[in-house]
């Protein structure tokens, strides 16, 4: 088991003991630690440099997306990401489970105090448990050991137009873009119009295949 799992089986299950209780936990979640640091700007989390666009279509009650976040996500993040080398881009969809749109609302409501990441992250360790932290009760315990973000504001701004109306967005590009389920991955380079990318398996060195290519390596 990695370390990864073992860190989040650890922090689902103080969150549990925390949901039984109505008492927030104050754990340390791998995911949110992986994402501390690192600029986000709306969607977008990286270097404003970077050339190379990561865009992920994904379902935060979609389990092979949890598996993806789990496996490969942390190799593109440490690899690619810090080095200034690729960005990634959120595309959220709604479908896969009845908590996946209040889901995706709260995390896209966190894009707005830069910690949308770090919620999504908490969403994926927790995934077992998303129709109950999908709720304005669930979302507060939930993000309460993620530093500087205010739980009161995210739960209000995700009830506003505009976090619906970008949810449509990306419901809306999908379609465009004929993504036929989730996960699914474009690659932007420089100026060029995003291609579709289809990694061999959900793990660090199918990606870094990808993104190798991408970079001109």
């Amino acid at each position: 088991m990695s370390t990864r799992r073992i860190g989040a089986l650890l922090a689902a299950t103080a969150l549990s003991l925390a949901i039984a209780t109505g008492v927030g936990a104050s754990t340390t979640s791998p995911g949110t630690a992986l994402v501390d640091g690192i600029p986000q700007r709306g969607t977008v989390i990286g270097q404003v440099g970077a050339t190379v666009t990561l865009i992920q279509f994904e379902d935060l009650g979609c389990t092979h997306c949890a598996d993806y976040m789990e496996n490969a996500f942390p190799t593109i993040i440490n690899d690619y990401v810090k080095a200034g080398l690729v960005k990634v881009d959120f595309r959220g969809l709604g479908v896969v489970t009845r908590a996946s749109a209040p889901a995706l609302r709260y995390t896209l409501a966190a894009s707005r105090q830069k910690k949308l990441w770090q919620v999504a992250e908490l969403f994926y360790e927790n995934q077992s448990k998303l129709n109950e932290l999908a709720t304005d009760a669930g979302v507060k315990r939930m993000v309460i050991g993620v530093k500087g973000l205010n739980a009161k504001l995210l739960v209000a701004d995700s009830k506003t137009l505009s976090v619906k109306k970008q949810a449509a967005a990306h419901a809306a590009e999908a379609t465009r873009r004929k993504v036929p389920g989730t996960p699914w991955f474009f690659i932007k380079t420089g100026t060029d119009a995003p291609k579709v990318v289809r990694p061999e398996a959900y793990d660090g060195e199918s990606f870094s295949a990808l993104l190798d290519d991408a970079l001109g390596r």
